[in-house]
């Protein structure tokens, strides 16, 4: 049977190119490599949003914060994996969050999750792939919209950690394989969407081997 997979993230999960702007194509974004290296026997929902966060709605951006926009794809799908990446548009200077307070929207939306599953008789809990937001470097393009968050996305890496191990559920250290040195310095590039798409593959794959 067909096991479905949501990846539910911001402009990284949507696949945003740091050069031209634009949404990357299905040869090089991470949630389309994935669906072709796990096969036919896998449906990979690509549920990337571009400023997505998961503690307040952007201005002007309408309502964007992943609670409201998660319960609709469980209503949706019959979903054996959720991957959450979310968390590098709650580091905007704006929003003036501690790592802690995002950590806190973190938790807030797996136990959604674990509620709006725990109400219903027939459906049954997927298993949850927290990916911790990547480091990032301050660019020009970006120093006044995300200045300090390259010093705090390091702390939340460690936060995110600690709610998926409290949680539990599954976790992928992006950090460990991944940079923004290049580019805009918050995006992947598409070296790294590869590299990102062959470390989660690796990790489903385990997690399908374990009873």
């Amino acid at each position: 049977m067909t096991k479905n997979i949501l990846c539910f993230g911001d402009s990284n999960t949507w696949g945003l190119n740091p050069i031209t702007g634009k949404r990357f194509d299905e040869n090089t974004r991470w949630t389309s490599l994935l669906a072709k290296n796990l096969g036919c026997d896998f449906t990979i929902i690509e549920a990337g949003q571009p400023n997505r966060t998961l503690v307040h709605n952007p201005p002007f951006d309408g309502v964007l914060n992943g609670v409201s926009y998660l319960k609709p794809y469980l209503e949706r799908y019959d979903i054996d994996f959720i991957i959450i990446a979310l968390g590098t548009n709650d580091l905007k200077k704006r929003f003036n969050l501690t790592p802690i307070l995002i950590a806190d929207g973190l938790n807030d939306l797996i136990s959604s999750i674990h509620g709006y599953y725990e109400q219903s008789s027939t459906l049954q809990a997927p298993e949850i792939i927290i990916a911790s937001p990547p480091k990032i470097t301050i660019t020009e393009q970006y120093s006044r919209i995300f200045e300090g968050a390259d010093i705090k996305a390091i702390e939340l890496s460690n936060e995110f950690k600690c709610v998926a191990a409290n949680n539990k559920c599954d976790f992928i250290d992006l950090n460990a394989f991944t940079n923004v040195f290049g580019g805009d310095g918050i995006h992947f590039e598409s070296s790294q969407h590869l590299t990102v798409s062959f470390e989660i593959t690796q990790l489903v794959q385990e997690l399908l081997k374990t009873p």
